[in-house]
């Protein structure tokens, strides 16, 4: 990477700014850790979140900011509890929350411009493992975002593989989201046709400079329009996290495939609009055809970024299958997927993916 935490302490302090820095945020933060961050916040007397990372870092930042002006009930296990967006959460939250400035240091999640916060609840844990939630509200959007891609210079490979089809999927699943927002989906395209021209680029030459900036802004737009929501892939990819664990990015690209094909009867017309985002040439095809040659081109990607071959290649436990059906249904996500989604729908795409 081009920049450190250091070197964004010493451009503080050129400017005549103190700071504190706290970096005991593991992927896929942990409520307890955001409790950790929040006391070192509030030691320091800092009035400023500046998150400088990958999604995890961002994430974890925004639920800092909330809890340095929100105090939880008494009685709550989790100083997050009131606010996750499955109780409701989004009622309870205000404004007033320090500002938030986010320097993404990878092109993928898109959490610098999203009003989601993903956070593992290690006081809800179920069987085995405990689950990921999500803090929803406009609250959570960053006062600035710093879009640099000479930082994402430094990105081994296979980060930027993983990365990369974690924003191809935000692309895909917002655009066939079942809520009404035009705006949204022209912009899932455009992202999807900047991540498709480059992620190939990118993954075999990480120093070209121009390909990781249409990357960062793909990324970037991506998680813009899955403002409109997501569906089925993310619910049953937050499961795994938590469960092989397999990164999140890499989740996502096992399961789109069979999600689409899933989907396929409710959504062809757009998966053929993706194929042509995707840089296919549609123009002798039927509408169909040009669907599956979307998921086709998506298991290509997959195989030439030397992506598991399915969820047991990437360390699954099949028995473990059933209960993460059902846990994904309490996932928010899947409610705006094109096709409406049953548990045993839920378990049959971790076989189909496995």
């Amino acid at each position: 990477m081009l920049v450190s935490l250091p070197k964004a302490a010493d451009a503080l302090a050129a400017s005549g700014l103190s700071s504190a820095t706290y970096s005991d945020i593991e992927p896929n933060p942990t409520d307890i850790s955001v409790t950790q961050g929040v006391e070192v916040y509030k030691a320091e007397a800092c009035d400023v979140v500046i998150a400088v990372g990958g999604g995890s870092v961002m994430d974890a930042a925004k639920a800092i900011r909330l809890l340095a002006t929100h105090e939880p009930p008494a009685g709550e296990v989790s100083n997050l509890a009131p606010y996750y967006a499955d109780v409701g959460g989004v009622e309870r939250i205000r404004g007033d929350m320090p500002p938030l400035i986010c320097v993404p240091t990878t092109a993928g999640t898109g959490s610098e411009v999203s009003q989601g916060s993903i956070i593992t609840d290690t006081s809800l844990q179920t069987t085995d493992r405990w689950r990921k939630r999500a803090i929803v509200t406009p609250f959570n959007m960053a006062n600035i975002a710093l879009l640099d891609p000479g930082i994402t210079l430094g990105m081994p490979s296979a980060l930027t593989a993983a990365t990369g089809m974690d924003a191809i999927t935000h692309g895909i699943e917002a655009y066939v989201a079942t809520k009404y927002h035009p705006i949204a989906e022209g912009v899932a395209l455009q992202a999807l046709r900047m991540l498709s021209a480059n992620i190939q680029q990118v993954y075999h030459n990480g120093e070209d400079v121009t390909a990781r900036g249409e990357m960062l802004f793909g990324s970037c737009m991506a998680a813009f329009s899955f403002q409109k929501g997501l569906g089925a892939v993310h619910s049953l990819a937050h499961q795994l996290s938590t469960d092989a664990p397999i990164p999140h990015g890499i989740a996502n690209a096992i399961l789109l495939p069979p999600v689409m094909e899933f989907n396929f009867s409710h959504a062809n017309e757009k998966y053929a609009e993706v194929a042509r985002a995707l840089g296919i040439d549609t123009r002798d095809m039927e509408i169909d055809e040009a669907g599956y040659a979307a998921i086709d081109k998506i298991r290509a990607f997959n195989a030439e970024l030397k992506m598991p071959a399915g969820l047991g290649d990437a360390g699954l436990d099949r028995g473990k299958i059933p209960k993460l059906g059902a846990d994904a249904m309490l996932d928010h996500c899947h409610k705006f997927n094109p096709r409406v989604c049953t548990e045993e729908d839920m378990v049959a795409l971790f076989e189909a993916a496995f």
